[in-house]
């Protein structure tokens, strides 16, 4: 046996008031079967029970007043591992992920991790698990920076670190809508040696349509915001298209439940990007 000690895997979550399901995600990273692990999760102003949440699993906090893809970065910068993992305060990991993943990514630079919904319970959420099944059956073709929906999560440090340096520094108060896609296309950029993790995490989707609308709402008004600088049109004219492909007989089913899903997350995305200057909700991560 190799006495080689387990690389540090650093974990940066981007929080804002998200008691709701940060006790959930912490849980599945301490359950990891991965011993090298620090968690640096980073705040946009909470006013509920997230850092107390966060200083009950141990995990390092920092307050910031930014959107997401400056949280990303200054967790980043936080942080000591060679490899990285931006995960959400929505998402759950299983239990063996990180495992898996550090010994996959001996093989690449960059790894999507599969993703379907935590536990379905309404309409709404199985429609998230249909569009997540659907994406993921198509595997490959996916992974296309500008086309594909993959887009990673689990990164060597020095590719990370490149792709953020690549990014325009004015753009990092200004990114919530397209975060991981810059992120990835910038990665790509530097290499194409991505793999995918599967049966990697969970993601605990909105219960309700307001919830749905309200989060949508924001990545348009975000996008329309980030267009206004100039940079990144033609990634964002790509990933603001309506998803094609994935229709065979095996797939019929997912396939009509994603596109009812993609039908709904529209029309908020695009009232936000059409109304989100005139009525404008709180800002946050």
């Amino acid at each position: 046996m190799s006495d080689k000690p387990e690389p540090l895997v650093s974990i940066v979550i981007p929080t804002h008031n998200s008691s709701s399901t940060l006790a959930k995600c912490l849980q599945s990273i301490e359950g990891q079967d991965y011993p090298n692990l620090e968690v640096v999760i980073v705040d946009s102003n909470s006013q509920d029970d997230t850092k107390s949440i966060a200083e009950h699993f141990g995990a390092t906090f920092k307050t910031i007043r930014g959107k997401l893809l400056e949280a990303r970065y200054v967790g980043l910068l936080e942080t000591r591992g060679s490899l990285i993992l931006l995960l959400d305060s929505d998402q759950v990991l299983e239990k063996s992920a990180i495992r898996r993943a550090v010994h996959l990514i001996g093989k690449y630079d960059m790894l999507c991790l599969e993703e379907r919904a935590y536990e379905c319970r309404n309409w709404l959420q199985r429609l998230f698990d249909a569009d997540r099944h659907l994406v993921h059956s198509l595997r490959r073709c996916q992974l296309d920076p500008l086309e594909g929906t993959l887009m990673a999560r689990f990164y060597r440090r020095d590719i990370l670190c490149k792709a953020f340096r690549a990014i325009p520094e004015k753009l990092m108060p200004l990114v919530v809508a397209h975060d991981h896609a810059i992120l990835y296309y910038e990665a790509c950029r530097i290499s194409h040696m991505v793999g995918i993790l599967p049966r990697a995490v969970s993601h605990i989707e909105p219960t309700s349509l307001i919830d749905l609308w309200r989060k949508n709402y924001r990545y348009g008004k975000s996008t329309r915001d980030l267009e206004k600088t100039g940079y990144y049109i033609e990634l964002i004219r790509r990933k603001t298209r309506f998803r094609k492909g994935g229709f065979t007989k095996k797939t019929f089913s997912y396939w009509i439940q994603s596109s009812l899903l993609l039908v709904l997350k529209g029309l908020a995305y695009q009232a936000g990007y059409r109304l989100g200057e005139f009525i404008n909700p709180t800002n946050y991560i």
